[in-house]
């Protein structure tokens, strides 16, 4: 409904006479023009522009919530690489002493820690690439550190989740709000049957400059018009657009159905294994704090055990942590009282 406005100017005159040319012989012009929508289509287009912002702003909201959470997720994994490479780093001293004892132990060892730096340098390039891609720059080389972490007490307090006044509110506006799309849709496709009611303004621009005289747009040169139109479907192309939108909304609401209760099967089954896994992650700690205080041995053998059983215990913790960081980021994504609630706009039907 913002109105446009153009300026036009330009002059005529044949080649011979250029040089003889004046501002008598230019002429200008100063146009306006907006478009109002008619009567019945005015409605479905403020309903559908406002239901779009609605749209962009629930779009937004879980945009933030996902990027929130992937960089959560990639801070997690860069503290998981440096411990890593603290363990490494011990091993490789381990075995430097162990080579001035026994050569050939003392190379296997340091063979198995070579391995294990290279795969880590190989996940850390991996890492920068994603790390780049999130961000939205790749120049660099990304140092992510916090000095401390979300906690989540989802094992000990699990989420309600019949608590819709809580949980996956988000989820459920957007939802909402295709629903409504969808009907808007049927309804703007329906309103062509209905005849349409046109008002028109028309007159001359609202200033013009020609024969260097100016004059204004006055309210005796304006003309008002009503136009009304009706548009029979002989044809069926209006009911042939309805049954193809009837279909492609019906798979499009089953497609939603089958989202939300994959969704829900997985809430259900990371809260029925949430407990388990954060109790094996704390007696798994336990276990490597508990080693890390005995007293290395001096039997090579010994050793090399040792440090089998160390990177084993360290695999399975990392493995233990992603499983709970995935699960606990699944009840933070629909957790509405971690991120406040959103902003409620009404719409008037």
């Amino acid at each position: 409904l913002i109105p446009t406005i153009s300026l036009d100017a330009g002059a005529s005159k044949s080649l011979k006479s250029i040089p003889t040319m004046s501002l008598h012989d230019v002429t200008f012009n100063i146009d306006s023009f907006f478009n109002v929508p008619g009567v019945v289509n005015f409605h479905a287009r403020l309903f559908s522009g406002r239901l779009s912002v609605m749209r962009a702003e629930a779009a937004l909201q879980m945009a933030e919530r996902e990027q929130t959470i992937e960089l959560y997720k990639l801070f997690l994994e860069a503290r998981e690489y440096d411990e890593e490479a603290m363990e490494l780093k011990k091993e490789r001293a381990v075995a430097e002493a162990m080579r001035k004892a026994d050569e050939i132990s003392g190379q296997v060892l340091l063979k198995d820690v070579m391995n294990e730096e290279a795969l880590l340098q190989k996940s850390r390039e991996d890492f920068q690439a994603r790390t780049g891609n999130l961000l939205g720059e790749r120049r660099f080389r990304w140092v992510l550190t916090m000095d401390s972490f979300p906690e989540f007490d989802y094992a000990e307090h699990p989420l309600p989740l019949m608590d819709t006044n809580r949980v996956a509110q988000l989820q459920m506006k957007i939802v909402a709000l295709e629903l409504v799309g969808d009907w808007a849709q049927l309804h703007g496709i329906k309103l062509q049957y209905w005849p349409e009611l046109t008002f028109y303004v028309t007159g001359p621009s609202m200033f013009q400059f020609a024969d260097n005289r100016g004059s204004f747009i006055g309210p005796g040169n304006m003309v008002g018009a009503v136009d009304t139109f009706w548009t029979l479907d002989t044809r069926g192309y209006i009911s042939q657009q309805l049954r193809t939108v009837r279909r492609a909304q019906d798979l499009e609401k089953a497609q939603m159905q089958l989202t939300a209760l994959d969704l829900i099967d997985r809430l259900l089954s990371a809260r029925k294994t949430e407990a388990s896994l954060q109790e094996q992650s704390s007696q798994l700690d336990k276990l490597l704090a508990f080693l890390d205080k005995v007293p290395p041995d001096t039997d090579i053998s010994s050793i090399l055990q040792r440090a089998e059983t160390n990177r084993s215990f360290r695999f399975q913790r990392a493995h233990l942590r992603r499983e709970l960081a995935a699960m606990n980021t699944l009840f933070w994504f629909v957790d509405d009282q971690k991120w406040g609630h959103p902003k409620e706009l009404c719409m008037q039907r």
